[in-house]
């Protein structure tokens, strides 16, 4: 499906299993935590690159805002039992309107994390990064990240 969707696909997972990566594919962000190939294992970092529930309605319906906080608050969730001691959790979304309304940073502090830095988000510094729409007949073609922040979090102690 991956490399149906997505014409770089087969060369950047080739490129991965070739660095020693594994790779995985249909992982849902809200029960990782209890994925067969990810139970028990602990990480220093993990990172979601502008996470975006599918989009049904406006980016501004306040029902399609709601389904986007649940999906980070799942991710948020489940990440937070994967977490090393000292780890962080990196999620990097867009901080205009609409999308400041997902208040990452109060959904991240009920799931028991703290901000630790909020960077503005430069691809220049992640090589090779090309950000993809999730979906639809377009889901090949990169969307504009415009102004967007990395937040980074690890747990309240």
């Amino acid at each position: 499906m991956m490399r149906l969707k997505y014409s770089g696909a087969a060369s950047n997972l080739r490129e991965l299993e070739e660095l020693g990566c594994t790779v995985m594919h249909g992982v849902n962000a809200h029960t990782m935590n209890s994925h067969p190939l990810l139970t028990h294992k602990l990480f220093d970092r993990i990172v979601y690159n502008f996470p975006h529930a599918a989009l049904k309605r406006s980016e501004a319906n306040i029902r399609q805002i709601e389904k986007h906080q649940r999906l980070v608050e799942g991710f948020l969730g489940s990440a937070y039992d994967m977490l090393e001691v000292n780890g962080e959790i990196h999620v990097t979304h867009k901080t205009t309107e609409p999308y400041r309304k997902w208040d990452i940073e109060r959904l991240a502090e009920d799931a028991g994390l703290c901000l630790v830095e909020k960077v503005r988000f430069k691809k220049a510094d992640y090589p090779g990064f090309n950000n993809k729409k999730g979906s639809g007949p377009r889901a090949d073609q990169a969307f504009s990240a415009g102004n967007c922040c990395t937040f980074k979090f690890t747990r309240i102690t």
